[in-house]
């Protein structure tokens, strides 16, 4: 019983040493060396400011609270850099004996079953009647065992690409979040609700899904157990195509077609790439009627892709990431000038001599910021603003000629939650 409350004691101890002795040590040697201190503590390659006590809203959360304490943690790089060592250690570990298990169980039970090809009902929703022209690598079951490995809400898949676990991009992906009967006809009406206003306003409605990193890129994912490969998307876009009177687009097939050839999507990013953008824009642009261009013709060179979100997540700093990810440069109709471009602004007004007069409004999210570049060319008129900043741009949104609601397909709901915000700020 004595060495119980000993050891409890202990613990106890270690605990509060963990805690604390960062601090005073920390303290310490900002006063004697502050170089130093910054060195071992601010991890300034996250590329991003250090966050800041929100004083306005403190009595209603305490997560600036929070952050601004774990930002300025001391020895907070040190920290970060003997986690990942140590982690990447177990991992390897890890992925060398389940690979090695894996691989048995996987063979054992490939003898019992023939080689499935998934073709027709898989496809089929995505272009009624048309199935998608995948490389065979895509569409054959694969039999080398990768495991599941995630961290920090980042799956960790082959080659080293990563992609999102969390915001419900790994349910999309195994198809296990589809939408019963009733929602997809509610997400319908609201579509042909919406279409019927702007019909009588005498402008154009155009809902948008962006396809996930892992369908346009499912090689490079781990193994896993599909739920359902009639995903939550596909019968979406199916009930779309037979019922919905505005269209709606899902740019899969562009995107599937261009990842043979190129690379559209980044390595360690969630977002397509600024060539994937484009295919996506075309995408769009075959909707609506308007000239679409090959995309490879405007490539002008590579670059570093300097998009590394995902490492980020995981609380690796950018000094231990290799920049391994290059991108196409796209020069996208060169003699056309834009006015009032910046893609970091959640709220964007553009003008150009771009060949199409009508006025354009775009509410969506990240990913319609690698779209700007090309439509604030071919629209003389254009305003982008992120779902979350409508109620600044309502004169916009009635003014606009044409109306495109764009949402990532983990993300649908939120395109539908703006459609019906577009609805009521119709009817005020």
């Amino acid at each position: 019983m004595k060495f119980t409350n000993l050891k409890s004691k202990i613990f106890i101890l270690v605990f509060l040493a963990i805690l604390v002795l960062p601090w005073i040590g920390g303290g310490a040697l900002r006063l004697i060396s502050p170089d130093t201190f910054k060195s071992l503590s601010v991890v300034e390659t996250e590329k991003r400011q250090m966050q800041d006590i929100e004083w306005a809203k403190l009595m209603d959360t305490g997560e600036s609270v929070s952050g601004f304490i774990d930002d300025r943690i001391p020895f907070r790089y040190t920290l970060i850099s003997v986690y990942k060592s140590m982690n990447d250690l177990i991992d390897g570990q890890y992925q060398k004996m389940a690979t090695a298990v894996g691989q048995k169980l996987y063979s054992a039970d490939d003898k019992k079953k023939p080689k499935v090809i998934e073709r027709g009902r898989t496809n089929m929703p995505i272009v009624p009647g048309e199935e998608v022209q995948q490389v065979a690598e895509d569409i054959i079951d694969d039999d080398n065992f990768f495991p599941l490995r995630v961290n920090q809400d980042v799956i960790v898949g082959r080659y080293g690409w990563l992609y999102l676990y969390g915001e419900n991009e790994y349910e999309c992906y195994v198809g296990s979040n589809v939408l019963s009967d009733e929602e997809m006809q509610h997400y319908v009406d609201l579509v042909n609700r919406l279409q019927s206003i702007c019909q009588a306003r005498g402008k154009e409605l155009y809902v948008y899904i962006a396809p996930n990193k892992s369908s346009v890129y499912p090689k490079y994912m781990p193994t896993v157990e599909k739920v359902e490969d009639w995903r939550r998307i596909s019968r979406l876009y199916e009930k779309m195509q037979n019922e919905a009177k505005a269209p709606f687009i899902y740019p899969i097939i562009e995107e599937l077609e261009a990842s043979n050839t190129y690379q559209v999507y980044y390595k360690y990013d969630s977002h397509w790439n600024h060539l994937g953008g484009l295919y996506g824009t075309n995408a769009l642009y075959a909707a609506m009627g308007v000239e679409q261009t090959d995309p490879a013709q405007w490539i002008v060179g590579t670059q570093d892709a300097e998009k590394y979100e995902l490492y980020t997540y995981m609380g690796i700093p950018d000094s231990m990431v290799t920049h391994d990810d290059a991108e196409y440069t796209v020069d996208y109709r060169p003699e056309i000038e834009v006015n009032g471009l910046n893609v970091e602004k959640m709220i964007c007004r553009t003008t150009s001599n771009g060949a199409n007069q009508k006025k354009l409004c775009l509410i969506g999210d990240s990913f319609r910021v690698n779209m700007m570049p090309y439509i604030s060319k071919d629209f003389t008129n254009c305003t982008f603003v992120h779902r979350d900043y409508m109620k600044e741009v309502s004169s916009d949104i009635k003014n606009a000629d044409v109306i495109v609601i764009e949402a990532v397909e983990r993300y649908d709901y939120e395109g539908f939650k703006t459609i019906q915000k577009v609805i009521n700020l119709f009817s005020n």
